[in-house]
């Protein structure tokens, strides 16, 4: 292959820029809510909170959902929150007035139009509090909680609305060792965690009597019911479980107090994931790469395709703490939000990265950057370049180093055309699309 050289002069006015650790910036909540809970639907970030209700985010404005809106029921104790496929927002706390829901018929910061429905236990189930929540392709919602008398292990309730208009023909059942037949499986009277996989499994994690996952079929149907029981000799690194997360390739991840596991079908084990920042897992989700972020008891962490650690995220990054409750993805903009916690002023702060990592967009976004080797398995990816682009990587002096075969995205894999490793340094990816226009984007390689 022809070797060419790039004039240094446009590569210096034509570098594109990579968002990079330092862009982790802070947003102060109002009047410094304590935040339970985080969701997010599309870009509209919701907070469950001790003592502001029900809190909404997006891109910069703030609404606030309680009691004298004749909204939300409870200002306190809203321990859980569920964002539905199916256009809702659950709240979930605990005792009576158990839980409510939103639509806020998409107009975030307009109340007057907002629909809350409202919804109780049976008066034996009051002393219960619900801290989690799922949903299943067909908008049935389950909901797990604690019994604080500590008398019956499971305690699950599965909510079917049957219509839209009324409450009259909604459906509840309760799930426990003592009042569902043929469901002893339950591991434990501690439900903190729940989900419910892209089968129509659920998988229920307890606070110190690890996970049970509980093929149900037909929820009103037991007979054909079946429980698999999972704990640290399964692989599992503590049996405080969390959280859930299933990725986009199928994956049931589970942040355990004890650190981060993925789940292997075929075995049917876990295995932990090492090179966290903390040792506890407390909150998971992805981007639109398919990479797995993970906050943690001393920063985010965020994972390859092939469950390796690419980035460790602290205070030192930015982060205006370490401990990190939850984390969210924006998929559309790349943006990746965090709640961190101060424990000794008992303080909550909104963190936001910028990180750029988005699918379908037509910006051209190379991944990893900086590139290291051992962790990526030898593969840099080009997002972005448009069917029929010329792609080329050069070095700083402006040699051609290679050309590379199209494909969705290009893929690198370190080496020249002479298929020689590059040493450590600064490369530059350039882009011409069809049509004669030139893009440039650098890229470090770390050896």
């Amino acid at each position: 292959m022809h070797r060419g050289t790039l004039t240094l002069v446009i590569i210096i006015l034509c570098f594109a820029s990579v968002a990079s650790a330092e862009d982790w910036t802070s947003v102060s909540f109002p009047d410094d809510a304590k935040i339970w809970d985080m969701g997010i639907d599309g870009s509209v970030l919701w907070f469950s909170t001790q003592g502001q209700g029900l809190v909404g985010y997006d891109d910069g404005s703030w609404v606030t959902h309680t009691q004298s809106d004749g909204g939300i029921r409870n200002n306190n104790w809203n321990y859980g929150l569920l964002v539905s496929d199916f256009g809702y927002i659950w709240v979930t706390r605990d005792g009576a007035s158990t839980l409510d829901r939103l639509d806020d018929n998409g107009t975030f910061s307009y109340k007057d139009d907002d629909l809350w429905s409202y919804y109780d236990y049976p008066e034996d189930l009051a002393n219960k509090r619900v801290f989690s929540s799922a949903e299943d392709s067909e908008g049935r919602s389950w909901f797990g909680m604690r019994d604080e008398n500590l008398s019956r292990t499971g305690i699950l309730e599965l909510f079917i609305d049957n219509s839209d208009t009324t409450t009259a023909d909604d459906e509840w059942f309760h799930y426990d060792n003592v009042w569902t037949p043929d469901s002893t499986s339950f591991g434990g009277d501690d439900v903190r965690a729940l989900l419910v996989d892209d089968q129509d499994r659920l998988w229920i994690g307890y606070y110190g009597s690890g996970i049970d996952l509980w093929e149900y079929g037909n929820p009103r149907v037991f007979a054909d019911d079946v429980w698999t029981h999972f704990a640290e000799e399964d692989g599992l690194p503590e049996d405080d479980v969390h959280t859930f997360w299933q990725g986009s390739d199928g994956t049931i991840w589970a942040g355990t107090l004890g650190g981060l596991a993925a789940y292997d079908e075929q075995s049917g084990t876990w295995s932990t994931i090492p090179g966290l920042p903390g040792t506890q897992a407390r909150s998971i989700s992805e981007d639109a790469q398919g990479h797995i972020w993970v906050g943690t008891s001393a920063g985010i962490a965020m994972l390859y395709a092939n469950r390796t650690v690419a980035f460790t995220y602290t205070t030192d990054d930015g982060l205006a703490d370490e401990q990190v409750d939850h984390v969210a993805v924006d998929v559309a903009s790349g943006d990746v939000w965090a709640v961190t916690k101060d424990n000794v002023a008992d303080e909550t702060t909104l963190n936001v990265f910028r990180s750029g990592i988005v699918e379908g967009t037509g910006t051209l976004f190379v991944y990893p950057n900086p590139w290291r080797e051992g962790v990526s398995e030898g593969q840099i990816q080009l997002y972005g370049a448009p069917e029929g682009s010329l792609v080329e990587i050069f070095d700083v002096t402006g040699e051609k180093l290679v050309e590379l075969p199209p494909s969705e995205p290009y893929i690198w894999d370190s080496l020249d055309d002479s298929l020689n490793e590059v040493p450590s340094g600064v490369y530059l990816v350039r882009v011409e699309v069809p049509g004669g226009e030139v893009e440039i984007v650098k890229l470090a390689i770390i050896r």
